[in-house]
């Protein structure tokens, strides 16, 4: 396994999916603008639930069980964890902007804990990536 090549490719990922994830912002905004604030509990309640799935999705999977040295193995490990974390990132992003729109005061605090939790869910994907090389 050529862990340097690896480690490249997945900051690629990583980049792509913030820049994405960013490029969606507008229109997730917009499109909750259209909710309206009697609804906001029951959206945040999916929303999270969705969260949740998606999040126990992407820690269940693991590069030391993929085939990385396989090109479709390295395609297919690195596609499922960038759907992953991509919808998590969207997700985050609609949770945050709801927030926003309910609770503006707790705006501030509430992005300062989207951005550790995404950035621990970057570092697990790097470490997990790492750890395959001691195997």
């Amino acid at each position: 396994m050529n862990l340097k090549q690896h480690l490249r490719e997945n900051i690629i990922k990583n980049i792509l999916i913030v820049v994405f994830a960013l490029f969606f912002y507008p229109f997730l905004k917009s499109s909750l603008d259209e909710i309206s604030l009697d609804q906001t509990g029951n959206f945040l309640l999916v929303i999270s639930m969705f969260l949740v799935t998606v999040c126990f999705a992407n820690f269940e999977f693991t590069y030391e069980k993929s085939q990385l040295n396989h090109r479709l193995g390295k395609w297919l490990a690195t596609g499922s964890t960038a759907i992953f974390m991509f919808l998590i990132a969207l997700l985050l992003e609609t949770i945050i902007l709801i927030i926003k729109l309910i609770y503006p005061s707790f705006f501030g605090l509430f992005f300062g804990f989207s951005i550790l939790l995404y950035g621990g869910i970057v570092i697990y994907d790097f470490w997990d990536l790492i750890r395959t090389e001691h195997r």
